[in-house]
């Protein structure tokens, strides 16, 4: 009798294996990502891009069996063929009764897997393993980033066939992604959501499987805003509206066919015009240039309109700067330089410490010393907004309400002057540390002081009739494994820019991305460059540099990942509208 004990393995043949795989898809052209175009309409459900996986080998030991198959599967969402490959592991029941489209566990590398001692005339036999996630998506395609890799125990069950083949018969739903392939799987998507006042995109990002990332995107705009964006965007869709084919094709010409059923007869002409402008925006990516909504096969009448815009930020950024014996002063930054601004507001007397600004300047509000925010213009005495303990620098949205915290406490204060603490119930045990409003005035970034140290969290706004907050969402838990994090700034649609400290204590920037950060292979949050040790920072949606100021009050633009060229010394804070 033979006796199988199989040990702990570091799958780097697995890891090569995979590695192989792409290559050979390198070197014949083949795309990773978006839709194979075949014949005058593609439906969103494409060929296979070329993924060279193979069945289970003949005589394959029940560890190789599992580790192929995690190998294999991974790539499913890509390819219809390579799941097809990866159902060959599994017996006709197993297939039939595993979810593999959720949870989405994102690996940091694959697992080391043991095996049940079996012999010769064993039946059954069970692998188990343990991995470290690092990140997951669930049903709703949303990407949740973990503080640090958490492990987590697999089991696999087996039986041997009456033909002494080994195949897979039990196994948890969901599907195991190696990080470093997690684009090469699942489809980063934007969703866009209209403000209420219909000016302005909201994003909200997903990940769907790369075969079919057009389709998913459909049906979720189609079912409406997701829980947290409800009370903070509007929903044009008519109840009772989906898909009328499970599918969504593109031409030659880039037009996306968007097929519903006949309840969208009863959405108003701006409103079917608004959802068209929507589904564009969510759409068009890559090959796709234009949607074409239809009733079934009866194309749709759709009006000309203007369409919302997606999240910019408007206006230059306002810097405080020490003048010795002038005090300090505000200026505008341009380019590499600062200049003074046209009409210069009343700060006379006052000790600059903060800057703040609506879009195009209006308002304009500033921090007197740490524990009064004060509205400043050119033709009138500075007018006193808030008092408090500890009040953090203003952030101003676009319709000029003032966000700040005073002792560790949200309050906002309305452009009439009004001002009041913002109850929010996620917020009881935390303490805000810093508050940026997104540019559309839909999002809020806050790092806030949890029982478990600084966190970084992002929100939809709420606002009654009159744009006025009334509270915030359940939030998104953002940049998660980025540690001590003292201030945030958005610097993309979805994408904050982060001060925190490396593990030596010096300071540094981190980008990380709500719903996983754009342009990286695993989505995770990741440092940035910079010449020298930065104390704060200010960055914009759009063109607009990231400016950064160090340790001896130095402001610096970033032009590249390698250029930061100096603006100015004697900086002592600076800001961008927002």
């Amino acid at each position: 009798m033979t006796v199988h004990r199989t040990p702990r393995r570091a799958a780097a043949a697995l890891a090569g294996l995979v590695a192989a795989a792409l290559a050979l898809v390198g070197c014949a052209s083949m795309p990773t990502s978006g839709d194979v175009m075949q014949g005058e309409v593609r439906v969103d459900t494409p060929v296979d891009v070329g993924f060279n996986v193979q069945g289970p080998s003949p005589g394959a030991d029940p560890q190789q069996i599992v580790q192929d198959f995690v190998s294999v599967a991974q790539f499913g969402p890509a390819s219809a063929n390579t799941f097809a490959v990866a159902r060959e592991y599994l017996t006709p029941v197993a297939w039939s009764q595993w979810n593999h489209g959720a949870p989405v566990l994102v690996l940091t590398e694959y697992p080391d897997w043991t095996v049940e001692e079996y012999d010769d005339a064993s039946a059954t036999t069970s692998v188990h393993g343990e991995a470290l996630v690092a990140a997951s998506i669930d049903e709703t395609g949303a990407y949740t980033e973990l503080p640090e890799p958490s492990a987590v125990d697999l089991s696999y069950d087996l039986s041997r066939g009456t033909d002494g083949e080994w195949r897979i018969t039990g196994l948890e739903d969901g599907l195991l992604v190696l990080a470093n392939f997690l684009a090469e799987a699942f489809h980063r998507t934007t969703l866009y959501y209209p403000t209420p006042d219909r000016r302005w995109w909201v994003p909200d990002v997903r990940w769907y499987p790369e075969q079919s990332w057009r389709t998913a995107a459909t049906q979720e705009i189609l079912a409406g805003p997701p829980e947290p964006l409800q009370q903070s965007v509007v929903s044009v869709v008519p109840e009772g509206t989906t898909l009328a084919i499970d599918s969504v094709s593109v031409d030659d010409r880039g037009v996306i066919d968007v097929s519903v059923t006949s309840a969208i007869s009863a959405a108003p002409a701006e409103d079917r015009s608004l959802l068209v402008a929507q589904l564009e925006e969510t759409l068009r990516e890559g090959d796709g240039r234009s949607v074409e909504l239809s009733d079934g096969n009866n194309p749709l009448a759709v009006q000309a309109s203007d369409a919302p815009s997606r999240p910019v930020t408007i206006g230059d950024a306002l810097a405080v700067v020490d003048r010795g014996e002038e005090g300090p002063q505000l200026r505008r930054v341009s380019g590499t330089e600062l200049v003074e601004l046209t009409e210069p507001p009343i700060t006379a007397g006052l000790d600059l410490t903060a800057v703040g600004a609506g879009p195009g300047d209006r308002p304009v509000v500033v921090r007197d010393g740490d524990d009064r925010l004060l509205r400043v213009a050119a033709d009138a005495e500075p007018v006193q907004l808030l008092r408090g303990e500890g009040v953090l620098p203003p952030s101003v949205d676009r319709f000029g309400t003032v966000w700040t915290a005073v002792d560790g406490e949200l309050w906002v204060v309305r452009e009439a002057g009004a001002s009041s603490r913002l109850e929010v119930e996620w917020l009881v045990d935390r303490r805000v540390r810093s508050v940026r409003v997104s540019p559309e005035g839909a999002r809020v970034v806050l790092v806030v002081q949890g029982p478990e140290g600084r966190e970084v969290w992002a929100a939809a706004i709420q606002r009654d009739a009159e744009d006025v907050p009334t509270g915030l969402s359940t939030p998104w838990r953002i940049g998660a494994p980025v540690p001590s994090v003292s201030a945030a700034d958005w610097s993309g649609e979805t994408t904050v820019v982060l001060l925190g400290r490396a593990p030596d204590g010096s300071q540094v920037l981190s980008l990380a991305g709500i719903g996983g950060l754009a342009g990286t292979s695993d989505a995770g949050a990741r440092e940035l460059v910079t010449p020298g040790e930065p104390v704060h920072v200010a960055s914009a949606v759009g063109a607009s540099p990231m400016l950064v100021l160090d340790t001896g009050g130095v402001l610096q633009t970033r032009q590249s990942s390698a250029l930061w060229p100096s603006v100015s010394g004697g900086v002592v804070a600076v800001a961008y509208p927002g």
